[in-house]
């Protein structure tokens, strides 16, 4: 693979300074791990901390290392580039005497805040305090240091949220509509150069309960609690160039698994085709994790009471079972997966409240967890995935290769995938995503390599339709399937035609 390369902004109005870049005689990047997202999908991820280590020649910012705090840091590969891309020191194509599928290789990427630039971003976040500086061997210097990404500006904020004079409140704050309070949360990150946060499509309750005088939440459990719902959206940073964003991740949603014309699974994510990765390609380990069996989700929702004309409120749970999907052994014993919620769901007060409407999940949102508990409680996945550059480069698959959710993509080839769970569908084979996981940089026999130790979720695939061997495209044999029987219960779509995109997944 291409050597990872990071941008320093010291804050001294030079703006983005390239580390790997010699001619600026800054510093070298030696290596670097990220632990990023959550360990499981019952935690809400905590912001990136990326440790790194730079190797400084000259000296020149070891020297400054008590003012390196706050600095901030973007972390970068390139992923294809265009000719247009390509920089007047590489030369012309004729001087180019290399493949052009090497060309991502040789190119170093321009400012991580360029619009065009086609380069993928890893991490961005500030320089935190401490560290360490130590001498080498071959002269100079290096810097050990660490950087947290800026979703940990929301988990700071905490101040007092908007309030209302009116004797109703009690002193209370946060009052106001959701959408008011999202934005004000926006609002107060982006004066802080923190990442704001995106709905993409999750809609909001009709109204949320504000806080006591002496309860100050983070804004990031704001968030968490004001979105809380059937879709369990879990929040992650999300990269884009020198900025990012706060992304739900919807863990419940159903992913429709295709079947393309020449045999190969696949999903989209992001509009785009991904075809099913080869288990050859991985290093996972051939043990399973059986997951604790999860029979309800609980939102705890809030209740709104008035004595003498003051606000109160307590919670009140709202119950999402499995509609008896789940075999009988699997719920002799209830286990919940329970979320905190703003969301207003009664009103007791007698008309004090009078402040918005109140929520409650609906029937289909009761059948979709009742399937997401079904899929969650009989499919496995491997205890152990590590995505290696030597193995699978990321310039072909960069969503594998960042410090933020992959979005889905599906395994196959793998000792595992011949297992059929109680239900008749696979057991392992299905869309996955990871929600958390170790990126590790550094070099080896004087080679760049980038892995990825990923923690990942099973996703819930969408089954409206069943298929069977009379739908499969004409001119299909079962030979060329690369499937076991239980995997077409899995396939929603059959896809007319296909086109060979080696980007798009390992065939």
């Amino acid at each position: 693979m291409q050597q990872c390369f990071m941008f320093i902004d010291t804050g001294n109005g030079t703006g983005w300074t390239p580390v790997n870049d010699s001619a600026k005689d800054v510093a070298a990047l030696d290596s670097f791990t990220v632990d990023w997202g959550s360990d499981g999908i019952d935690e809400q991820p905590e912001p990136a901390v990326m440790s790194f280590t730079l190797r400084d020649r000259t000296g020149r910012l070891a020297g400054q290392a008590l003012t390196l705090a706050g600095m901030k840091v973007v972390v970068q590969f390139s992923n294809q580039p265009r000719w247009m891309d390509l920089t007047p020191a590489m030369g012309s194509w004729q001087d180019l005497h290399i493949p052009i599928d090497w060309l991502h290789k040789a190119y170093s990427p321009d400012s991580p805040d360029s619009p065009d630039s086609p380069s993928e971003t890893m991490f961005a976040g500030t320089v935190s305090t401490g560290g360490s500086i130590e001498p080498t061997s071959g002269g100079g210097w290096l810097l050990k240091l660490s950087a947290t990404s800026r979703m940990a500006v929301w988990k700071r904020l905490q101040s007092q949220g908007p309030t209302d004079t009116a004797a109703k409140w009690n002193g209370a704050h946060w009052i106001g509509t959701p959408s008011a309070r999202l934005a004000e949360m926006n609002r107060r990150a982006s004066a802080q150069g923190a990442p704001e946060a995106q709905l993409d499509g999750l809609a909001l309750p009709s109204s949320v309960a504000p806080y006591t005088p002496s309860d100050h939440p983070s804004q990031l459990d704001l968030l968490h609690r004001l979105t809380a719902g059937p879709r369990l959206p879990q929040w992650h940073e999300v990269y884009d160039g020198a900025t990012s964003s706060l992304r739900p991740l919807f863990l419940a949603d159903p992913i429709a698994v295709h079947l393309s014309s020449d045999g190969r699974l696949s999903v989209l994510a992001g509009g785009e085709t991904r075809y099913a990765l080869s288990a050859s390609d991985i290093e996972a380990s051939t043990d399973l994790s059986i997951t604790e069996p999860l029979t309800q989700v609980v939102i705890n929702a809030k209740r709104v009471k008035s004595d003498n004309g003051k606000l109160s409120f307590d919670d009140v749970e709202i119950t999402m079972g499995d509609q008896n999907r789940l075999p009988s052994q699997l719920t002799a014993t209830q286990k919940s997966l329970t979320l905190d919620s703003d969301m207003l769901a009664i009103d007791d007060s007698g008309g004090v409240w009078n402040s918005g409407a109140t929520s409650n999940v609906s029937d289909t949102d009761r059948a979709n967890v009742a399937q997401w508990l079904e899929s969650h409680d009989l499919r496995m996945v491997p205890e152990t995935v590590t995505f290696n550059s030597t193995r699978i480069d990321p310039a072909r698959l960069p969503w594998l290769y960042k410090a933020a959710p992959s979005s889905p993509f599906i395994i196959v080839k793998a000792k595992a995938s011949a297992l059929t769970g109680s239900d008749g569908r696979p057991a392992f084979t299905g869309p996955i995503t990871t929600i958390g996981g170790t990126l590790s940089y550094r070099w080896r026999n004087g080679k760049p390599t980038l892995t990825q130790e990923a923690t990942l979720a099973a996703l819930r695939p969408l089954l409206t339709n069943r298929i069977t061997w009379a739908d499969l495209p004409s001119g299909l044999s079962w030979q060329q399937l690369d499937l076991h029987i239980c995997d077409l219960s899995m396939i929603q779509t059959i896809d007319a035609s296909s086109t060979t995109a080696e980007k798009e997944g390992t065939q």
